[in-house]
């Protein structure tokens, strides 16, 4: 299951949006960009799997519908997948050969604005979340917000929530300013799941300098995504990712890059890259551009397993 590079985590796909939409398995979707047959091809060892609401209506009843889909999903195909919940299924997964799945909501629009939501969705096995997708609800302002104020109280109020749980904070999709709140607020590691560099490629999803470096400073990580909008002009290869990978380095350390491809929830790819099991072609680009195998491994999976392990220690 492991690559040549070690093992390969990617900290962020829509797949179980895509399946619930457009139908078809983990166990076998080609018409997506992500399975289970794929996955282990690639040498994926975890995938954290991602529900978004975006802007549909009644996203509570919606968002439970997709994690109820994916319990029939993980039941059929247990002999594959571990799901991470605690700290004994981190265990578990490190400890043997199937691929962990982490659950995610991208952005907080299910909650509908009640923070007690958060409480019922954890229950459900959710562990990583972000406050918002592009826009504003009740809790923070997403890129897309003309003025961005911040947290809102309810925001602060589940980042406070989401810390004693043990959850993870994913920065991806915030404002500028509702993202420095959560910095100033946070107490422990957060991560941005997937973005890239905006001094690299200009870009309302990308990072800056103060951001990425910010990030680091809690032992978080920032994950590499693939969106071609998010990497460069016109079509992409994904050497193009490198110059965005290389000022992560120079900014926020060895530690810090990781992988977010965000397959499943990109209508386009590099051209090299048009799913999952060519995960490793990205990889092999890095050691031809002369990267070592010790910053190789880091960025296939070292530094998010390395984040994960930490959070994971200290929940139940």
């Amino acid at each position: 299951m492991r690559s040549e590079f070690g093992p390969i985590l990617d900290g962020h796909a829509d797949t179980l949006v895509r399946i619930m939409e457009d139908g078809g398995s983990l166990g076998h979707a080609p018409h997506l960009q992500l399975d289970i047959p794929r996955l282990k091809k690639a040498g994926v060892w975890l995938q954290v799997l991602a529900v978004c609401a975006g802007e549909r209506p009644a996203a509570y009843a919606w968002a439970k519908t997709v994690i109820t889909r994916w319990r029939q999903e993980y039941h059929r195909w247990r002999e594959e997948l571990i799901w991470i919940r605690s700290r004994g299924d981190f265990e578990a997964w490190h400890g043997g050969k199937k691929i962990g799945v982490i659950l995610a909501l991208e952005g907080l629009e299910p909650l509908e604005g009640e923070l007690s939501r958060l409480e019922e969705f954890y229950e459900a096995g959710v562990r990583m979340f972000s406050l918002t997708w592009n826009g504003a609800n009740p809790f923070a302002c997403g890129v897309g917000v003309p003025e961005d104020r911040g947290l809102t109280p309810l925001g602060k109020a589940v980042v406070r929530m989401a810390e004693e749980r043990g959850m993870i904070l994913d920065l991806s999709h915030l404002g500028r300013k509702s993202f420095i709140d959560l910095i100033d607020l946070a107490r422990q590691p957060v991560c941005v799941s997937h973005a890239n560099v905006d001094p690299v490629h200009a870009h309302r999803r990308n990072l800056t300098a103060e951001q990425i470096r910010l990030v680091a400073a809690t032992g978080g990580t920032v994950g590499l995504t693939f969106y071609p909008p998010f990497i460069g002009a016109g079509a992409v290869g994904s050497a193009d990712l490198i110059p965005h990978l290389e000022a992560l380095l120079e900014i926020g350390g060895m530690d810090c890059p990781a992988l977010g491809s965000d397959f499943d929830g990109i209508d386009c790819t590099p051209t090299d890259l048009p799913d999952v099991s060519s995960l490793p072609v990205f990889l092999h680009g890095l050691a031809a551009a002369g990267y070592g195998r010790e910053i190789i491994r880091k960025v296939a999976g070292g530094n998010f397993y390395r984040f994960l392990r930490d959070k994971f220690a200290v929940t139940n």
